[in-house]
């Protein structure tokens, strides 16, 4: 695996640099996941406000017997609630690939004249959707049958995985996915983050501080800013460390899988 050339700094900075005059733009790039995070933290802090004020009060207990009371019904609509919590979820992951293979595309080129929705819905085109999906879905799977072993192996089988979705875009686009199969997308990831699983734990850990501060703004408004700053620098760390090693017509990357 090739080392990482720049450092957590140099990452960031070069996001920042593209972000600079275009946050306007990144931001409805980001729109779900931001939305998605202020709706979150605003029903927490719902949630928050609501337990404070039924403590020690005949008021908690009548809601905890509506809810024993409604059981019933709530579990003969599960299986039901289940399939469309799944459905939503994958919608939301492939919203967020689309995410992805736009702000990569904008970190190469440079040029921020992209159509916005048309990102955002990157993944839905018949160049994509089909392989993403079953990418997302067998990596799902591979994360929590790992997890079900022990937390952290799946932890770490969740960093090994976590530039799949670039690689099978970069080859895709170089049209170079001639004899591949699924499971060679996830083995190159799996061969790229070797030595680096760390480096990109780090990373991640180093927005801490901006997480935690988009959580203090009141309603999650934060999020906003945070969003397209961490997918920007995550998309940075693909490009640093793959080289563009995935696209052209060298095929470099297939001694990693012995073809």
């Amino acid at each position: 695996a090739l080392p990482i050339l720049k450092t957590r700094r140099e990452l960031k900075s070069e996001s920042k640099e593209l972000l600079k005059g275009h946050w306007g733009k990144a931001i409805l790039l980001n729109i779900i996941p931001i939305v998605g995070s202020i709706i979150s933290m605003s029903l927490i802090g719902l949630c928050v406000f609501l337990i404070a004020s039924f403590v020690d009060s005949d008021s908690a207990r009548h809601v905890a017997e509506a809810i024993n009371s409604t059981d019933g019904n709530v579990s003969s609509r599960g299986s039901g609630a289940n399939v469309g919590s799944s459905v939503t979820s994958i919608i939301g992951t492939l919203l967020t690939v689309g995410v992805m293979f736009t702000t990569i595309d904008w970190l190469r080129t440079k040029k921020a004249d992209f159509n916005t929705a048309s990102g955002i819905f990157a993944v839905f085109c018949k160049k994509y959707f089909v392989g993403t999906i079953i990418l997302v879905i067998l990596t799902t799977i591979f994360k929590v049958l790992w997890t079900l072993c022990f937390v952290v192996p799946g932890i770490i089988k969740s960093y090994s995985y976590s530039q799949t979705c670039y690689i099978y875009k970069d080859i895709t686009d170089s049209g170079q996915d001639e004899n591949l199969n699924f499971l060679d997308y996830i083995t190159l990831s799996r061969s790229l983050m070797k030595g680096h699983k760390l480096d990109y734990f780090v990373l991640q850990l180093s927005f801490a501080g901006w997480f935690i501060l988009a959580c203090i703004i009141p309603f999650g408004i934060g999020f906003i800013w945070y969003w397209p700053y961490y997918t920007t620098t995550k998309a940075a760390f693909y490009k640093d460390l793959s080289q563009d090693m995935f696209l052209g017509e060298k095929n470099g990357y297939r001694q990693l899988l012995g073809k």
